[in-house]
Parts: structure tokens; sequence; C-alpha cells
């Protein structure tokens, strides 16, 4: 005879670190879809010229898949533009609009943030709606993850960047891209750094100029503009550090 099905109460307060933890390590896997590159063998036979030998024409019409795209150009940034997305970050800052940013302020609103993420993990488990998530939800919100769900970095579709710092609201296309690179995100380091008078908190004239000596030091030819390749070398390449796509690892 089965014995009835356990409930384990999981209030939100136990289940958050749970759901926090799942952190977006599947995107990591992103770059494999660049696998299809690997067509690039032709010079053995066995690649983008079909079987046809070395240098050989393919053996039909059929149209390769492309290989794995170059970085984009990405539209200019105006001065005007920039300053735009910099206030947009301090607006979001700003939660009681009295024109200062305080460490204490942006940490509310930071957790703020993270606390509505971890709210709607709980309420997509929770499939019954009454504020407990039991055993049986539990294992099916695991069952979803698949593999990941054995691993500490999983999070599967209920992954989501939790990060400690507020972006600039950007616009649309690929704009977005290069706003996201070109505009120091705020956090507490930003906040203490801008904040040159030490006083309570960080203003916009503040955080404007701070932002400012990385726009003045990308825009090498001085035309007030961000080009396409000025952005790029904003890019931080793989030493963590900027220099553009694939910059030249770090000196040992």
């Amino acid at each position: 005879m089965r014995s009835p099905s356990r409930r384990l109460a999981l209030p939100l307060t136990l289940i958050a670190a749970t759901l926090i933890a799942a952190s977006p390590a599947m995107a990591q896997m992103g770059g494999m879809g660049g696998m299809g590159g690997m067509g690039g063998m032709g010079g053995s036979g066995m690649g983008g010229g079909g079987m046809g030998g070395r240098g050989g024409p393919p053996m039909d019409d059929t149209p390769m898949p492309a290989g794995p795209r170059g970085p984009r150009d990405m539209k200019p940034i105006s001065l005007k533009k920039f300053d735009a997305a910099v206030e947009s970050m301090f607006r979001a800052a700003d939660a009681d609009h009295n024109g200062i940013v305080t460490l204490a302020e942006f940490n509310q609103v930071v957790t703020g943030r993270r606390d509505t993420i971890i709210r709607a993990r709980f309420k997509a488990i929770d499939t019954n709606h009454n504020g407990q998530i039991d055993e049986g939800e539990f294992i099916a919100w695991q069952a979803k993850l698949g593999s990941t769900a054995l691993s500490e970095n999983g999070g599967g579709e209920f992954a989501e960047i939790t990060p400690d710092s507020i972006g600039p609201v950007l616009g649309d296309g690929e704009r977005d891209e290069a706003l996201a690179i070109a505009v120091e995100p705020l956090n507490a380091v930003v906040i203490a750094k801008a904040n040159t008078d030490y006083d309570a908190g960080m203003s916009l004239a503040e955080l404007l100029a701070y932002e400012h000596i990385r726009f003045d030091k990308a825009d090498t030819d001085k035309d007030g503009t961000l080009s396409s390749d000025e952005i790029d070398k904003l890019m931080p390449s793989r030493s963590g550090r900027p220099g553009g796509f694939g910059g030249p690892p770090p000196r040992r």
C-alpha cells in the first residue's frame, strides 16, 4: 500500500537561496553554436566545398550555411545620446527622486530587483498558487532543469542575470549593444569614485563627469562621437580588460 505523498512546505524565505542560485550557466554554452563553423576543413576534401577534393567545386548548388559571424558594426554614439543613457541609469537608482544617489539607496534598488526575480520564480514553481512549495512542485521544477539541476551553477529556463549593478535604459537595435558597452554600469565603486565632493551621495552632474572621462578617452579622434571602431576598443578582451574583440593576452 503506497503511503500518501509527503508535502514539503517551503516558504519563500527557505527557497530564496535555491532560486537565486539558478545562474545562467547554460548561457555560457551559447558559444558552442559556432561548431557549425567546423565545415572549414575543405583543404582536406571534407569541408565547405563538399567531397569534391581539394579546392574542388561543391557537389551541387545548395548554398553552404554561413559560419560564425564577426562583430557587427554598431551605430555611432553621440555625446547627447551617451548622456541620456547615463541619466536614465541615474534616475533608476535615485529611488526617492531627490537628485542624490547614496550607497544605501543603490543597494535598496538592486535588492528590490533581485527580490522581484526571486518572487517571480517562486510563483512559477508554486503551480497551485497556495503560497507554499510542496515536494511535488519542487521536484517538478527541478525536473524541468534536466541535468543542470545536479549542477551548482544550474539555471535552465529560470536562469536570469541579477547583477549588482544598474545599467542604462537602452534604446532598440544595435544601439542597445553599443550603449551597453560605452556606458559603465552604476555600482558601489562608481558611486564612490564619482562622488568627488565626498558628501552623502552622488549627484547626476558628478556621474556625468565621471562617465565623460570614459567617453573622452574612447573618442580618440575627438569628434564628439564614438564610432564603431572606438566602441569596439571598449569591449573587454580575453584578459578582462578593454581592448576589442580577441585582444592580446595579458602580459606575464
